[in-house]
């Protein structure tokens, strides 16, 4: 029994200090994993001390009635509060590590709360230590442990109707989790400790002891005490206490909102200029899987400048949507990013730890995906998925602006913004829209609403993935308008992902040619339609139907993309590649700048390999006139 009741006693413990120590402010609290290593340790030496002294009570138990007396549950529990604080205070607080101001700061909040809670601990184990010292006589069933478990289920009760109550208020009305929280906290902890002492004094103490019956204890009495005493409380906590510390903390909170969108507006307007936003260097993403590793992204490197489009284009299982999800670090395993930079404005994202890339996603940088049905969560509303995006990362702008009126909240400022939003993008009846669930819109509406989301933070940067794909031709060619259209108006840089030649000539001012994880050409949009060099991108053109042009077979490229987890040694297009030559099958060709900003990843443009190029390109050439002779002769 001596180990069973030890061991409860150390869950309960270590549950309280982790408890405890969630409640205190953010800015005061110690390094979560520094809390929870020395909670564990010290919880441990406690209960090990607590297990030999009940160990020994039980022994000398069986010789003195007394130590059976004093091996109370209550007592032994109040006793490793009592060592856990001291033990706490001396391991934790008194390090070195600890300078004199982080001691104040720090050792206040948890060990202030904790030495109430022991100090409760003493007061309960003092009363049910009389009840055995005094011989108070104990009924089966007893009234005085029920009460105790009667008044817990009453406070637990009168909470979740609160809960119910609030959440069934219109959300502008609502009053905040937290405040809610320690009302309701508040609330339960005086009105159990007012029918605690009440019955501690009426029915142990009077009653039993003294024999005088003052009223008669009854669960509809308790429910009633309870609940009337529990909604005084939170009532009184919350108009006097929570809610004008909530206000005044909420002032301070909108002047310092305010400030910091001023900073910000001030920033973005001196950030101006044609300069890269986005810097992307050698980066390179496998895949560990069974059958081997995937090679699926190795070396990829362009920029992208702030105001334009830049397309990625290539085959299907080239690498786009891999490069893309490694930018922003959404890759999942079994896929790793292993090497490479990628600079947003000035700072490499893959150094930096996940709390920050968080602030990121979803506000400087966004993405819209293919397949909008997948994307959007099909069990909440529209105006809660746009809303969201803004409660999350644009909370200074929105205090802000609900600063301006008296009666609107965040929550209203959300809802209006969603909607203006909506209305932005061409959708028709927003306010109705804004309350219905995905599987209730069309494809195209979808895909606006997604677009809606990637664009409510007004992002830096935002990569478009194939945004059209599952869209018919109108409805397609209305989305392209409208994003080109929004953004040149909220000054957003766009990577646009296709494997549409025709979108691409649409779109973009820059593009870039992948080909099996690898940029294999890079440059402006009319120099690579006019005049392509690489003989992958030539293929991609060639395979275009034109209009007005009597053709018997479109061109293809031949051979097939090859598995990534084996990928062809040197350049990886050199199987399928008509000017291949001796080089293309035992190194990687690297990038070469062609013309001034134009880059192609070819061995036909390399000054070392010249002489073998002309040679290749001769033997091409000499080709097609033969060709060309036979077809003109039938």
């Amino acid at each position: 029994m001596a180990l069973i009741e030890s061991i409860i006693s150390f869950l309960i413990l270590l549950f309280i200090s982790n408890f405890i120590h969630k409640q205190i402010p953010e800015e005061q609290k110690i390094l979560r994993k520094l809390h929870r290593k020395s909670s564990l340790v010290i919880s441990l030496i406690v209960f090990g001390i607590i297990f030999g002294i009940r160990a020994l009570l039980e022994t000398l138990g069986s010789f003195f009635s007394l130590f059976l007396i004093i091996n109370n549950d209550a007592l032994m529990f109040a006793i490793m509060a009592t060592l856990f604080y001291f033990l706490y205070k001396e391991l934790v607080f008194k390090q070195e590590t600890f300078g004199t101001i982080r001691k104040e700061l720090f050792s206040g909040p948890f060990l202030k709360i904790f030495r109430l809670f022991f100090i409760i601990c003493w007061i309960i184990a003092g009363i049910f230590l009389s009840i055995s010292l005094l011989r108070i006589r104990m009924n089966n069933p007893d009234i005085f442990n029920l009460g105790f478990i009667w008044a817990t289920l009453a406070i637990l009760f009168d909470m979740i109707i609160t809960i119910i109550i609030n959440t069934t208020r219109p959300i502008e009305k609502r009053i905040p989790k937290e405040i809610l929280k320690y009302s309701m906290f508040t609330g339960g902890l005086i009105s159990f400790g007012i029918w605690s002492i009440q019955l501690i004094i009426f029915e142990l103490y009077l009653n039993r002891l003294l024999g005088l019956m003052l009223f008669e204890q009854d669960i509809r009495i308790l429910f009633g005490v309870i609940s009337a005493i529990y909604g005084s409380i939170v009532y009184v906590a919350l108009k006097k206490i929570f809610l004008p510390a909530a206000e005044e903390k909420s002032q301070l909170k909108v002047q310092k909102a305010t400030e910091i969108v001023k900073e910000e507006s001030v920033q973005d307007f001196t950030l101006g200029g044609n300069h890269a936003i986005l810097d992307v260097k050698d980066l390179t993403t496998y895949f560990y899987t069974e059958e081997g590793t995937v090679r699926a992204v190795e070396g990829v490197s362009f920029k992208v400048y702030e105001g334009e489009v830049l397309g990625l284009v290539g085959e299907t299982g080239c690498g786009k949507s891999v490069t893309a999800l490694s930018i922003l670090r959404v890759i999942r395993p079994p896929g790793k990013i292993e090497k490479g930079n990628v600079i947003f404005r000035g700072e490499n994202l893959l150094i930096k730890p996940e709390s920050e890339m968080l602030k990121y996603r979803g506000k400087d940088i966004t993405m819209i995906f293919q397949d909008p049905l997948n994307s959007l969560n099909p069990v909440f509303r529209i105006g809660k998925q746009i809303s969201e995006v803004f409660l999350l990362h644009m909370e200074n702008e929105m205090l802000a602006e609900a600063s301006k009126f008296p009666d609107k909240t965040i929550y209203g400022v959300a809802r209006e913004w969603s909607i203006d939003l909506l209305r932005e993008l061409n959708i028709p009846f927003p306010q109705v829209i804004i309350d219905r669930y995905p599987h209730e819109l069309s494809g195209g509406m979808r895909q606006r609403v997604q677009i809606a989301i990637a664009l409510a933070c007004r992002p830096k940067l935002l990569i478009a993935d194939e945004p059209t794909t599952a869209l018919d031709v109108t409805i397609q060619n209305q989305i392209l308008k409208l994003m080109k259209e929004l953004g040149k108006k909220y000054n957003t840089t766009i990577l646009f992902i296709t494997h549409d030649l025709g979108i691409i000539s649409k779109m973009c001012n820059r593009v870039a040619v992948m080909y099996c994880g690898s940029i294999v050409e890079y440059g402006d949009i009319k120099k690579l339609f006019t005049k392509p060099y690489h003989p992958y991108t030539r293929g991609l053109i060639a395979s275009v139907p034109v209009m007005r042009e009597r053709q018997q077979e479109l061109e293809v490229i031949p051979g097939m993309v090859p598995n990534l987890i084996y990928p062809p040694l040197g350049c990886r297009f050199h199987p399928r590649c008509r000017y291949c030559f001796e080089p293309c099958d035992s190194k990687a060709p690297i990038q070469i700048e062609i013309e001034s900003g134009y880059f192609v990843a070819c061995h036909l443009y390399d000054p070392e390999y010249e002489s073998l190029a002309k040679i290749s390109i001769k033997k091409i050439e000499d080709i097609s006139e033969k060709l060309e002779v036979i077809n003109d002769h039938g």
